[in-house]
């Protein structure tokens, strides 16, 4: 088989699989999205749901997930009610530690995290690995929340981007030192942005255009 010709047709089926992938992302670039759901690998029950984490109920205003541009709902400065009943989680009293895993509900790419660090006791030092199968996981980054007063409180972004299904915040240093109220890791809401990847339309124009260089190539082949 002519080597140029067998390259190219490597090429041509890295490509389409890669549009097949793409295809099966609903995101617009840019959206914020939350998780579909959470699990408390370590410091739990604790107080609260984890759910309410993930579902918008403590937020000043709303966004709709996949739709809403990360960037523009950021700017607007969504607080974050200090209430704590049905709108925010603790880990168990008297621990320093918890570990939290997030279901993105498929592979997602996003390149932004917002967490909305909770005012009387959050996270002091949050380590943050990603998985695609929820059993091997990577090191993503470690960051170290802002400390908010006791006041409703806005939402701080970090710079981290990842291709994973699996978001698990190991948390660590809780409570935070101010005020520092209750002895526990706490949440307040959590969301991602959805990282820009190619449109599927080029995708299928690369893949056209390479089947057609695999013809030209073949026919002078021959």
């Amino acid at each position: 088989m002519n080597k140029k010709l067998s390259s190219t047709a490597v090429l041509l089926m890295g490509a389409l699989a890669l549009a097949g992938t793409v295809q099966n992302a609903t995101a617009a670039p840019g959206a914020i999205f939350s998780a579909t759901g959470a699990t408390i690998n370590a410091g739990g029950p604790g107080s609260g749901s984890i759910n309410d984490t993930l579902n918008q109920r403590g937020l000043s205003s709303g966004y709709t997930s996949d739709v809403t541009n990360f960037n523009a709902y950021i700017a607007t400065n969504p607080l974050h009610t200090l209430t704590f009943s049905t709108y925010e989680w603790f880990g168990n009293a008297s621990t320093t530690t918890a570990s939290v895993t997030y279901d993105l509900g498929s592979v997602r790419s996003f390149d932004r995290l917002a967490l909305w660090n909770e005012e009387s006791s959050g996270i002091g030092l949050l380590d943050l690995w990603t998985s695609v199968d929820g059993t091997t996981f990577t090191s993503l980054a470690s960051v170290t929340p802002f400390d908010n007063p006791l006041a409703d409180y806005p939402a701080e972004v970090f710079s981290v981007g990842a291709t994973a299904r699996y978001v698990r915040f190991d948390m660590s240093h809780c409570p935070q030192s101010n005020p520092g109220s209750y002895p526990s890791c706490a949440i307040g809401e959590v969301a991602f942005r959805s990282a820009d990847v190619p449109e599927p339309a080029m995708l299928g124009l690369l893949g056209l255009g390479l089947v057609g260089l695999v013809g030209s190539r073949r026919r002078k082949a021959v």
